[in-house]
């Protein structure tokens, strides 16, 4: 079969569309990425063909990115248009009415939350809640118009269920096999904290008030965050003594992320639940801590709970005390043979249950299933 990945939002590299389901689906099927980016152009990486269509630097302008996605869309000969938010889904069922063809959707996030809060929108306006509503009601219509349906969480498929549509679970688990050496005796205190883009609601304002705290006690305590991290917070950082202690290493590709994740003792995950897609999240970025043997402070949240008390491979924590993270690092540098049992425990659970190759599985079963079918517009 030959797919068509839709994403509006993410970029071509993106962990779940590129690292996993397009690698994986590239397997058995002929895939195609279409995504904004800084510049058009076509290129083929690892055997998928990644098509960009250059995004206007300004959100205002999103139906213009929408629009060349869409025309890009149109040139694919594809089977199947795999659709990664709303509105992907909305060009990829255009596309099926027009051409033919099936369409799958991958519900990454709860989008009646998260597109207000892109949008700048503050949680409990009478704004947010119309429009929370609105993208709710558009969502779950035009999944009806998907022949299948995925979802990263059952979080995030419950509201779907509600409504009559089953979505598969595919998870954002790690890929175990990668080639990262494994070290089970880490030692110093290096605290790592990763995310793509570092935003508030990462809790990165509060790992860093707490290490500083640890840091009275500890003043070896170093902190590096993997990613890119947003203006604002690189001045708070800049205008301080915090970069006495805090390297920011800005965007990795995802190998160099492992390597540099994997020079760390302790790992931070500590989201914190600004509004309903962060308080239902399970961050990918969970398992990969537990695949390197990272021992975790992590947000007390339904799906990271779940996660972490099931595995048992850190410490749970209200994200918004300084002083519960604070505690739970020193807790860890305290007891580092209690830290490395977590960190044991996080990399065997993945290794035998949170990996990828599960998700791939039914990824690929979904396919099998599809193929050779035809879209029937309804």
């Amino acid at each position: 079969m030959k797919i068509c990945m839709l994403t509006s939002t993410h970029g071509p590299g993106d962990g779940r569309i590129f690292q996993k389901e397009a690698k994986s689906l590239a397997k058995e099927h002929e895939v195609t990425i279409i995504t904004p980016s800084g510049g058009g152009g076509s290129s083929v990486v690892d055997g998928i063909r990644i098509v960009t269509v250059k995004r206007p630097d300004s959100i205002a302008l999103h139906p213009i990115t929408l629009l060349r996605l869409f025309r890009a869309c149109l040139t694919q000969d594809a089977d199947v248009y795999h659709c990664h938010e709303p509105d992907a889904l909305l060009i990829g069922v255009l596309a099926k009415y027009l051409k033919g063809k099936q369409v799958v959707y991958d519900i990454h996030e709860h989008w009646p939350s998260e597109i207000p809060f892109d949008l700048g929108i503050r949680n409990g306006t009478l704004v947010q809640r119309a429009l929370s509503a609105l993208v709710s009601s558009v969502e779950i219509v035009l999944a009806r118009r998907a022949e299948s349906t995925f979802a990263v969480s059952k979080s995030v498929a419950a509201r779907f269920r509600e409504k009559g549509i089953e979505p598969a679970i595919i998870s954002n688990h790690s890929i175990a096999d990668l080639d990262i050496p494994y070290n089970p005796n880490r030692s110093g205190r290096k605290l790592m904290f990763v995310a793509g883009n570092i935003h508030a609601f990462h809790g990165v304002g509060e790992c860093i008030r707490a290490v500083s705290r640890v840091r009275e006690h500890y003043p070896d305590v170093s902190l590096t965050l993997v990613g890119n991290v947003r203006e604002d917070l690189e001045e708070r950082i800049n205008e301080s003594d915090h970069n006495e202690f805090i390297t920011s290493t800005g965007f990795l590709p995802y190998r160099e992320m492992y390597e540099k994740l994997n020079e760390g003792t302790v790992a931070l995950l500590v989201f914190q639940p600004t509004y309903h897609n962060i308080s239902i999240g399970l961050p990918n970025k969970l398992f990969d801590y537990m695949l390197l043997g990272l021992p975790v402070v992590a947000s007390d949240l339904p799906e990271i709970r779940s996660v972490v008390t099931e595995a048992d491979c850190g410490i749970l924590v209200d994200p918004a005390s300084v002083d519960d993270i604070a505690d739970a690092i020193s807790y860890l540098f305290e007891h580092p043979k209690e830290a490395r049992r977590m960190g044991a425990n996080g990399r065997e659970a993945v290794l035998e249950k949170y990996n990828w190759s599960a998700m791939e599985a039914d990824l690929l079963q979904t396919y099998r299933n599809l193929d050779g079918a035809h879209a029937k517009p309804t």
